[in-house]
């Protein structure tokens, strides 16, 4: 291991970022192939490549939905907004609720993927030419569209909202719209406590003109 310089350890590197760029999951199998078919590259076995992943720090774990990494400035400017003005309705000692929209669906994914830790935001990634990894997991197959609100004090007693998606696949929020929402929403005011903050975020369906 000591033997392998910056140079080749990068190169190694890239070869699993290919992969992310393609949004193909990497495997050991799939990227040892290629760093053993680049002739700029040594050759390894398989029990030496693992090693050598997890000197650069690309490990095997669950994989994530979250993409942080790829978050804009003006999306962190604006979770500071919102923070600071949720600490004055604290203490306020208002209620606060939170409302979104889920589903569940008979589809399945990859828990566990390769994934390079050495990458610590989207700028380092386009600095180096790398990925931030695969594209975060939709599900396929039959599904539930879920709505739902609650507090620290649990869901709001027969406030959800459940219905079988007619498309099945593909981004839920087709399945919603205004009409849907403010029909459920004018329902579940009536069983929220007055003066209450209600938090929810910025799908299309949740506003709407009026002229």
């Amino acid at each position: 291991m000591d033997k392998l310089d910056d140079m080749t350890l990068s190169g190694i590197r890239r070869k699993v970022h290919m992969l992310f760029f393609d949004n193909d999951p990497p495997t050991i199998e799939k990227v040892l192939n290629l760093v053993n078919e680049d002739d700029s590259l040594p050759s390894f076995k398989r029990t030496t490549f693992q090693k050598v992943l997890n000197k650069l720090k690309i490990k095997y774990l669950k994989r994530s939905r979250r993409s942080v990494l790829i978050e804009k400035e003006e999306i962190v400017r604006w979770r500071f907004y919102y923070l600071q003005k949720m600490l004055r309705m604290r203490e306020q000692r208002r209620k606060i609720y939170y409302l979104d929209e889920t589903w569940v669906n008979e589809g399945h994914t990859k828990s566990k993927i390769w994934q390079d830790l050495s990458i610590e935001s989207a700028r380092q990634a386009y600095q180096e030419g790398l990925s931030t990894g695969l594209k975060a997991p939709s599900g396929k197959g039959k599904r539930l569209i879920v709505v739902h609100i609650g507090n620290e004090d649990g869901f709001v007693e027969n406030a959800d909202l459940i219905f079988e998606s007619k498309k099945g696949e593909g981004d839920y929020h087709r399945e919603m719209n205004s009409k849907v929402f403010e029909e459920w929403f004018s329902r579940t005011l009536e069983k929220l406590e007055p003066n209450s903050i209600i938090v929810m975020d910025n799908a299309p369906y949740h506003s709407r003109r009026l002229e």
